[in-house]
């Protein structure tokens, strides 16, 4: 045998030595007796998995199909594949006593409860075409019912004082991937990222009931280098959210693409009151967002500075059952009389389409600072146009401007309302305005709720006019120009563009 030969056999054998020594780094979970039968508590088998690949250094663990796993909660290790078959379901257990109590958050959607958790983690992969059911209607209250035992709505369903939120909690963690897997009726928040670097979530489906309590798809706090992918959302609050905490670190680098997703909140959206530290560095691009409150929210209410924000390609409606329904909103305010003033600035939205009954807010009080913002190439078409002013009285959505700092601003009557903002650029906007006199049957919702409370609406949105608009209406806008020569007002007696203590240029 030539030695040519005898290195290409030694060489192949070597390969196949570490194919069968991979092979057997599987491990699946019924090894250690876990039973897909829906009812056993396999908390303990699937932990004695994930630990006996850990020691060897790595590998996968399998959930395998079909069944149905019920589990309390589970620890990720570095190095490990958690791949749940098509076919088989992670299901949660019912019973908070169940779950390791791990640490508080800064809120009660931030819970010591969780399905699956990773601490200080790295190199790991939950995968497969199979479920992660949080069984969350049990850590719900019961639905609002009528007399023939049907839910109510529109309601939010409220939730227990304890439950499993977030169902996936995913802490101080690095160069890991969550793919495929669908997450369905979590507690309250379903996929939290936190304080982690070098994520990547990609091909994920969501699917929560719509008027679920505090059911963000997916939350990033505090991360770095994450790349969210190819993902379907469906979940009653915020889809996709970057927050900031006092407990965090600040939020850099993240891009959001090739998403579709549907809320009765914000569909793409940064901070509110989790805006306690920077952020900078961020693209959504190329999403759809259906039935949403706010397509995409940018908010700044606890000192915090945004930088570097592109959002492109976007094609939207807000047809939610809600009040207020902005397409965009921008806006620094305060959390509390004493919030330091926070900043958001260089933000560059294009190409955005939206079939709206609402208005872009785009707002900052006195001390705060927007800066810098360019809106181009949107589309903006009416069904109906909604008349906020009715409903202001009593309003009381952290997410809405305050009337004692916005007094006019928040009944300003046109699609685009701008107040004390800094070089701001709107162009080449395009607004089809209601083409006829009735509402369609789909955008009458009988019933409108708020955003942020209990305030029930029941307005008569058969009329697709309440009232007319303007295009754009702002307020103390220093600096930028206008140059949307496509839009008109919504009736030809209205002005075109409604302007006060302002010194922005007008292109003709």
């Amino acid at each position: 045998m030539n030695q040519l030969l005898k290195v290409i056999l030694i060489s192949g054998s070597l390969q196949w030595i570490a194919v069968i020594a991979f092979t057997q780094q599987a491990v699946s979970i019924t090894n250690h007796g876990a039973k897909g039968d829906g009812t056993t508590l396999n908390t303990k088998s699937i932990q004695m998995a994930i630990d006996e690949v850990a020691a060897r250094g790595g590998g996968k663990v399998i959930i395998p199909a079909p069944g149905v796993y019920m589990s309390g909660t589970i620890h990720l290790r570095s190095n490990i594949n958690l791949e749940i078959e098509a076919g088989a379901t992670l299901l949660g257990s019912p019973s908070i006593s169940d779950y390791d109590s791990i640490r508080w958050g800064h809120n009660v959607d931030r819970q010591p409860y969780h399905l699956i958790y990773a601490d200080s983690v790295q190199n790991f992969t939950i995968s497969g075409k199979g479920t992660i059911d949080g069984n969350g209607q049990y850590f719900w209250q019961d639905w609002e019912k009528d007399n023939k035992g049907r839910m109510v709505l529109p309601r939010w369903l409220l939730a227990k004082p304890k439950k499993v939120s977030p169902l996936i909690e995913i802490y101080r963690c690095f160069n890991s991937t969550i793919q495929d897997v669908t997450i369905r009726t979590g507690g309250g928040w379903n996929l939290h990222l936190y304080n982690c670097d070098l994520i990547k979530v990609r091909g994920v489906n969501i699917d929560n009931n719509i008027y679920s309590p505090n059911s963000d798809g997916i939350d990033i706090t505090g991360c770095n280098d994450v790349i969210i992918s190819d993902c379907y959302i469906k979940t009653c609050d915020d889809a996709i959210c970057l927050k900031t905490t006092e407990d965090s670190r600040s939020c850099h680098r993240v891009t959001v693409t090739n998403c579709i997703i549907e809320t009765l909140c914000v569909g793409l959206k940064m901070g509110c009151i989790e805006s306690n530290k920077d952020m900078t560095d961020v693209t959504f691009s190329n999403c759809i967002i259906n039935k949403s409150s706010r397509a995409i929210g940018i908010y700044v209410k606890d000192g915090a500075v945004y930088d570097r924000i592109t959002i492109s390609n976007i094609v939207s409606n807000t047809n939610a059952p809600l009040i207020f329904n902005r397409p965009i909103q921008i806006m620094v305010n305060g959390l509390t009389p004493t919030s330091k003033p926070g900043i958001i600035r260089n933000v560059l939205i294009s190409n955005v389409i939206c079939e709206t009954e609402g208005r872009i807010l785009l707002t900052c009080y006195q001390g705060g600072l927007i800066e810098n913002v360019v809106m181009r190439d949107i589309t903006l078409r009416y069904p109906m146009i909604e008349d906020p002013r009715p409903m202001l009285a009593g309003a009381g959505s952290s997410q809405f401007p305050k009337a004692t700092e916005h007094p006019k601003a928040v009944g300003a009557l046109a699609a685009i309302v701008a107040d004390n903002i800094k070089n701001l650029v709107i162009e080449n906007v395009n607004i089809q305005w209601p083409q006829t006199d009735s509402s369609p049957a789909e955008w009458a919702h009988p019933e409108r709720i708020e955003n942020g409370s209990n305030r029930i609406h029941r307005i008569n949105y058969s009329k697709a006019r309440q009232t007319e608009f303007a295009v754009f209406w702002g307020n103390n806008i220093q600096g930028g120009y206008l140059n949307n020569l496509l839009a008109k007002s919504s009736i030809p007696t209205i002005k075109k563009y409604e302007l006060s203590n302002s010194n922005i240029t007008i292109l003709k």
